[in-house]
């Protein structure tokens, strides 16, 4: 998604060299081994997944617990490495013993590629049928292990439980699933979606006009518009309200928040989704319920999925131990939405930690300054005692 042109401006003065890396560059920078995997899924997509196979010390790898760490909304791999080392999952955990895997969704900078795209579905649907089938056998397979840790964050949870609720074969794969910031409903969201919503959603066609039929790509003028229903300004300079996936998380900064990483976040995010999954989200806030993509009309909800309107899913039916990490700032996975709808939602038998966290924001719980306190090595010790305490 372009940014302001002042913003574009101000990231050629800077001298960072992670502005202008991949994510693997940025993971060698940091002195950490890195590899480029890619898995086929079984629609055609060719889905981008990055690998620290150890920390280091160098440690080999091979008896390594391995752990599957899947991005949110509007994001990437760089998800999990753009903090300094000991801020970032991917390096913390990657030190502390593990063998680190970041998927990467559809539509993504590095999920953009596909064998032969027959259909233009690329909503989250499709990335809980067929990305997080694909991304994790694959890494089973390269490991030899039958199961592995998986921490989501923001979209990366909503995925994996929709998932989960859906397919109880797949659910044996996934030992321990960790939610960081958990989607279920998002009706009591705020930022740009919700204001996408309030405005547009009844209208799928003029939303493909707007924004494009493929990529999410709202023009200069259409930022500036939602800047200004989101923050309250069009002033140019402002790169946390001129940038679309801030917006999305909320632009207010808490104490948390890493000022001097700015210019990387935003030179990686967005990492780009399609405008059908925005869409779909568009639906959720205004339906306030979590179910699959609504076409716009009985007919193509027949075609699609055998009856009139899209099935919604049921969490109740998951069956693997499940985390959730959530706070009171945070304009995506809102306090309402989690206390209403998610956790009364999910089996308490296998809901094993609901953990509060005030003063935190969306994007905090990947690029928080206490992150690795307050989430990380807290994580770190529950699979430790699960692995028997090695």
């Amino acid at each position: 998604i372009t940014l302001l042109s002042l913003f574009t401006l101000s990231i050629g003065q800077k001298d960072d060299p992670e502005l202008f890396m991949t994510a693997t560059e940025m993971i060698r920078y940091w002195g950490y081994p890195a590899e480029e995997h890619s898995a086929t899924t079984s629609d055609g997509y060719i889905l981008g997944i990055h690998r620290i196979p150890s920390g280091l010390s160098g440690v080999n790898p091979d008896c390594r617990p391995v752990v599957f760490m899947q991005h949110g909304l509007e994001s990437d791999t760089t998800s999990w490495i753009a903090n300094l080392p000991d801020e970032s999952a991917a390096f913390v955990f990657a030190d502390a013993g593990f063998d680190v895997w970041m998927g990467n969704a559809r539509g993504n900078t590095y999920s953009k590629k596909h064998v032969n795209l027959t259909s233009e579905d690329e909503n989250w649907d499709e990335m809980q049928q067929f990305d997080l089938e694909a991304s994790i056998n694959y890494v089973l397979e390269k490991t030899g292990q039958n199961s592995l840790y998986y921490i989501g964050h923001s979209q990366g949870t909503l995925t994996m439980f929709s998932k989960l609720s859906l397919d109880p074969l797949f659910a044996p794969k996934i030992k321990q699933f960790f939610a960081l910031a958990p989607v279920g409903s998002v009706a009591h969201i705020n930022g740009s979606l919700h204001e996408l919503a309030d405005r547009f959603s009844a209208d799928i066609e003029l939303f493909y006009e707007l924004f494009g039929s493929r990529e999410f790509t709202p023009n200069d003028a259409l930022m500036e518009l939602i800047a200004q229903w989101v923050c309250g300004t069009t002033e140019k300079g402002e790169d946390r309200c001129d940038n679309i996936l801030f917006q999305m998380m909320g632009p207010e900064m808490s104490d948390q928040f890493n000022k001097s990483r700015t210019e990387v976040y935003v030179a990686h995010n967005p990492a780009g989704t399609s405008t059908q999954n925005i869409i779909h989200w568009a639906q959720m806030v205004e339906k306030g319920t979590v179910f699959r993509f609504d076409y716009g009309s009985n007919k193509k909800n027949y075609q699609h999925y055998g009856m009139n309107t899209p099935p919604t899913y049921d969490f109740s039916t998951i069956k693997t131990d499940m985390y959730l990490y959530w706070s009171d700032l945070d304009y995506l996975a809102d306090a309402q939405d989690i206390q209403e709808y998610l956790i009364p939602s999910l089996n308490p038998q296998y809901l094993k930690l609901n953990q509060f966290i005030p003063g935190y924001t969306h994007i905090d719980f990947i690029w928080g300054l206490t992150a690795t306190s307050e989430l990380y090595l807290p994580i770190i010790d529950i699979i430790r005692k699960d692995l028997g305490g090695s």
